[in-house]
């Protein structure tokens, strides 16, 4: 595909026009080229130089037909996809969460072989996708059935147990999928012979939220072992007790004091990453840190020494609240000594679309916290950044997205995987996360280094990110968000 081909989408004009022009405009931002959205009427008013390469005709069953035709016919291009328009775009939008399709049949057209069974060749140029991956597209990438389905959870978050697609079809980042299957068509259509353009090498965006630094510290040595105690763990209160005690008369090293095994690792691996940083809250679950202390402030300048990226973990109550989040942000960037550009909510708790509207107004350039907290995947069915939408006003937002895949524990705590068998889901998301502009945005948490709670994860992250990088390359999710920007300025 070239940036200079004109490339268009045939679709309705009608209430729904702004859901399905933000589907085409993210696989035009995928593909790195300009697709224009128009309708049927309009392009007999189209000037010869806007001549299309390829259309996507998007229409209703007993219309679509008839719409290829007078396309073909007016517009001439080498190659036109149409595709199925169900009912979701209809009277239950926002009323009902279905998915647009089965989930067999979406699952199955992730695959080359499975989307042949739903692609027809209606002539040499023109072929027919009997399924609605707009919409389809649509429901993942914006996060449909959020809006209209109950979040009974104690930190008010939507878990991947309460979506009614099923957990496996997140392992992998089906709307990339799809547009993967589609540009594949087009290109056959059009006489490609060469597939499109992949990266080199999987891109892991390590991160590290820093919500704790002690464990042992003050009252919280304290409070674990009554709780162990409450619970009728007799040991394991024992054990606490002498931890702490070791601890703090210094003859051991807390176990969240893990950052210098993290930067010798990071330092060997030749891996950048991005930390994020509270700079406030007074939540019983916010850090117990501040940033004034002078442990966090040698962070924060180690940091910044070694050109990782400082980002702003914002306070469990911050989600709504554009006063508390804009004032957290100028306290880290004073104590960072310089401004910072993006976000991950403290606990994953994301009000949507809400939250984007107070990141955006505090002047933050990307989220990373939409990641389901209690699986690991693609919790948007994409791998890489992308620009969110707003479903009630139907209208994209002005922040970028980059989901989280990953969170050590996700995997440790949640779904209770033993730390051998962390390393082969890890990797199977690793490769699942190769797409254009793809990128798997892992979690890594210094608390990880605590081997009585967590045994054998530490040494599984450092396994796997060893095992990753001769074919993996590290970014920062900053960077992630300056290469989208880019590719914005090219696509629009």
């Amino acid at each position: 595909m070239m940036n200079e081909v004109q490339c268009f989408c045939i679709r309705a004009e009608d209430e729904f026009a702004p859901c399905v022009d933000y589907v085409v405009r993210t696989f035009g931002r995928w593909l790195g080229i300009p697709i224009k959205c128009t309708t049927l009427e309009a392009i007999s008013s189209l000037s010869p130089r806007e001549t299309p390469i390829w259309t996507i005709v998007y229409g209703a069953e007993n219309e679509i037909n008839d719409h290829i035709g007078i396309v073909c016919d007016r517009l001439k291009p080498v190659a036109t996809v149409g595709i199925h328009r169900s009912s979701f775009f209809g009277p239950s939008f926002l009323v009902s969460p279905d998915l647009p399709e089965t989930v067999e049949s979406l699952q199955s057209a992730t695959a080359a072989e499975g989307f042949i069974k739903y692609c027809d060749r209606l002539r040499p140029k023109v072929a027919l996708v009997k399924l609605d991956l707009v919409a389809a597209a649509f429901w993942f990438l914006t996060r449909y059935e959020e809006y209209v389905t109950e979040t009974p959870e104690t930190h008010n978050r939507f878990l991947a147990s309460f979506s009614i697609a099923p957990s496996e079809m997140y392992d992998q980042p089906v709307v990339n999928r799809w547009f993967e299957q589609i540009e594949r068509t087009i290109n056959e259509l059009v006489g490609i012979k060469e597939p499109g353009l992949a990266p080199a090498k999987a891109r892991i965006v390590l991160t590290h939220d820093v919500d704790m630094l002690r464990k042992y510290r003050g009252l919280m040595g304290v409070r674990r072992t009554i709780a162990a105690m409450m619970r009728g763990d007799a040991r394991e209160a024992t054990s606490e007790i002498r931890m702490a005690s070791l601890v703090l008369a210094g003859l051991r090293r807390d176990p969240y004091d893990s950052f210098d095994d993290m930067f010798s690792l990071k330092e060997r691996l030749g891996a950048p990453s991005t930390f994020f940083f509270m700079g406030g809250g007074d939540a019983p679950l916010d850090g117990d840190y501040s940033l004034d202390d002078q442990a966090v402030r040698e962070l924060l300048m180690r940091v910044v020494s070694v050109g990782d990226e400082v980002a702003l973990h914002p306070s469990y109550d911050s989600p709504r609240s554009s006063d508390k989040m804009l004032a957290e942000m100028h306290a880290l960037e004073k104590a960072a000594g310089h401004a910072v550009i993006g976000a991950r909510q403290h606990y994953l708790r994301f009000s949507l679309p809400e939250t984007w509207y107070v990141q955006g107004q505090c002047g933050l350039r990307y989220d990373s916290s939409v990641g389901f907290a209690d699986r690991a995947g693609f919790r948007c069915g994409w791998s890489g950044c992308l620009r969110p939408f707003d479903v009630e006003k139907r209208m994209e937002l002005p922040i970028i997205e980059l989901p989280l895949i990953a969170m050590d524990i996700s995997l440790a705590v949640y779904e209770k995987i033993p730390a051998e068998r962390a390393v082969e889901r890890l990797a199977r998301l690793l490769d699942a996360s190769e797409t254009r502009g793809g990128g798997f945005v892992f979690l890594w948490h210094n608390t990880l280094h605590d081997r009585r709670v967590y045994p054998g994860y530490w040494d599984t992250v450092e396994y796997f990110l060893f095992a990753s990088a001769g074919t993996a390359e590290f970014v920062t999710a900053g960077r992630m968000c300056e290469e989208f920007e880019l590719r914005l300025v090219t696509t629009g």
